[in-house]
């Protein structure tokens, strides 16, 4: 069509395209120059609204061309093949006729919604809905403008108006009016708001792949300059029917923030609407061990070291925490975080697990694995024989740290010939059995009781039962001032009345240097180990040089006699 009326304001009623008269068959096919996405269609007609309507579409600048909805006073005698009644799907093609009828006569509208509100949509993001709502290059209109049954003289005049925008893109569209055979297009990217072609140029960002067309203005337009695809938001409107495009800042898209660990990014709807619509780009391949959409966080098993530039290619370091010991196999605080407590580079240990990179086993706990949930299991100690320094155990081995008379790996026995585990500081107490009435010095761990001798009794075995009685360990005593006496002579004492005598007999024998004194032993009553005592208290300041002592046997000792392993030599000492 041509004769084209551009200017809608400020009064945009006052101006329409009008068709030639008596023509009856009109086609309006409109060339967008580059690509829209399709949502809506409002015409208002300054006359009467056409009796027979086909709205067309093609995407392939007019190679092919497919219809979106047909319109008709009598939809069964226009289009008899086409079904008639409202839609029930989004791709469902049928014939309306609530926009054909003769009235109004003017400023009467014909309404085509791509997304018909009243049809339940399931998955708004789907290819169906992609689909219908495609870009869209020439849209064209073919017309009949006879009423039937009227007479209607004189040119019929209209007014299209385009509603073009993202889908998803709610409360931010771009409208785009059209008018006769021109274009005021402005298709702006990231859902800005559209510039008019006589004012200034878009100055939003466009997002994705390169732009699907870049043609160069018709006269009278303005030409934006070539900008390069932004990933922050999504592809929107560009001006006067051009994409327009924004540079690059160091050889990454322009929107693109990935804090110099990416050299790309796409673009995610879900990351727009999760920003409040303030970017959607998303960083494609993080490099340095980052990660997310902005390539601004750690990966697991690393953490950001606060003593860099979040650009720095060594911002992210690994973790120093132990596997065994550390939660989700030695994963460390990503970032420092007060308020959630966190700190970079910390590891976090299991219950029972301490240290900076949770490899030692708390106090009290030993055995640090892997497979063990809680890092460590708890000492098997008694605590009565355990000494308590806070490390019941060994952290390895599990072995308790004994008290000093006290043994065993769980610290709950006595060492030999002692008995009595307690809390005392020692742990146990020793047994002390008598060395004459107890066969040994080994007696019970729980109650001390030695292992007495025939006819003895008491814990230590120190008490006769009734009717024997014991005899002293010197039992055999031999008096010098009885014995036969050489250099010497017998001095009678009297024992002291307020303390112990300190000797045996009458008195004691008093001996000069070189003298001797000659015992007569004739009641042993058997022949086995005896041991010899002599006492004695020297009168000099000074100690002897030397005391001989000679056994005298009465006769050669028999070999079958327990003495039979005796030699010359033990009778001198």
């Amino acid at each position: 069509i041509e004769n084209v009326v551009t200017s809608f304001a400020p009064r945009p009623k006052k101006a329409w395209w009008q068709s030639e008269n008596g023509v009856e068959h009109v086609s309006i096919q409109l060339d967008l120059e580059a690509e829209f996405h399709f949502t809506h269609l409002i015409m208002t007609f300054k006359t009467f609204r056409p009796a027979a309507m086909l709205v067309e579409r093609s995407a392939d600048f007019g190679h092919t061309w497919k219809v979106y909805r047909y319109f008709a006073y009598d939809c069964a005698a226009s289009f008899p093949h086409v079904p008639h009644g409202p839609p029930r799907r989004i791709d469902d093609v049928v014939c309306e006729s609530r926009y054909s009828d003769i009235e109004p006569s003017t400023e009467g509208e014909v309404i085509y919604r791509v997304l018909d509100p009243a049809i339940p949509i399931q998955d708004p993001y789907g290819p169906a809905i992609q689909s219908e709502t495609q870009w869209v290059n020439h849209p064209r209109l073919n017309l009949d403008w006879e009423q039937e049954g009227r007479n209607l003289q004189g040119r019929a005049a209209g007014k299209l108006q385009f509603w073009g925008s993202h889908p998803t893109r709610k409360g931010a569209v771009s409208r785009v009016w059209f008018c006769t055979g021109g274009v005021l297009a402005c298709l702006c990217c990231g859902g800005a708001e559209p510039s008019p072609c006589t004012a200034r140029l878009c100055t939003a960002t466009c997002v994705g792949a390169e732009p699907p067309q870049l043609r160069t203005a018709q006269p009278g337009h303005m030409q934006p300059r070539a900008r390069e695809p932004n990933h922050a938001q999504p592809w929107a409107s560009a001006v006067c029917g051009l994409w327009c495009r924004m540079p690059c800042r160091g050889g990454v898209p322009a929107g693109c923030d990935c804090n110099a660990h990416a050299r790309g990014c796409d673009f995610a709807m879900a990351v727009l609407l999760a920003t409040g619509n303030t970017s959607g780009a998303v960083c494609d391949g993080c490099q340095h061990n980052t990660m997310g959409r902005r390539c601004h966080l750690c990966k697991p098993f690393y953490y950001k070291d606060p003593t860099k530039d979040l650009r720095d290619p060594t911002v992210c370091r690994a973790c120093n925490c132990d596997p065994e010991g550390s939660l989700d196999g030695g994963l460390c605080d990503s970032a420092d975080d007060p308020a959630r407590g966190l700190i970079a580079g910390q590891c976090r240990c299991k219950e029972h697990v301490a240290g900076p990179r949770c490899d030692r086993c708390k106090p009290g706990f030993f055995g640090l694995s892997a497979d063990n949930p809680q890092g460590c299991q708890g000492c098997q100690c008694d605590p009565r024989g355990t000494v308590a320094d806070g490390s019941r155990c060994d952290p390895v081995s599990g072995e308790c740290f004994c008290k000093r008379l006290v043994t065993g790996r769980s610290c709950n026995q006595c060492l030999p010939e002692h008995w009595g585990l307690s809390h005392d500081l020692p742990g146990c107490r020793p047994c002390d059995c008598d060395v004459g009435g107890a066969r040994n010095n080994l007696c019970a761990m729980g109650t001390g009781q030695c292992q007495c001798r025939s006819h003895v009794i008491g814990r230590q075995c120190e008490q006769v039962e009734t009717g024997f009685y014991r005899i002293n360990l010197d039992h055999y005593t031999y008096e010098a001032e009885d014995a036969r006496l050489h250099q010497g002579s017998v001095v009678e004492r009297e024992p002291p009345r307020d303390r112990p005598a300190s000797w045996t007999g009458t008195g004691f024998a008093r001996m000069l240097e070189g003298g001797w004194v000659e015992f007569h032993v004739n009641d042993v009553p058997f022949s086995t180990e005896y041991d010899v005592v002599i006492r004695y208290e020297p009168q000099h300041p000074e100690a002897w040089q030397e005391v001989g002592l000679k056994v005298l046997r009465p006769s050669p000792v028999s070999a079958s006699s327990p003495c039979g392993n005796t030699i010359p030599a033990d009778d001198q000492l």
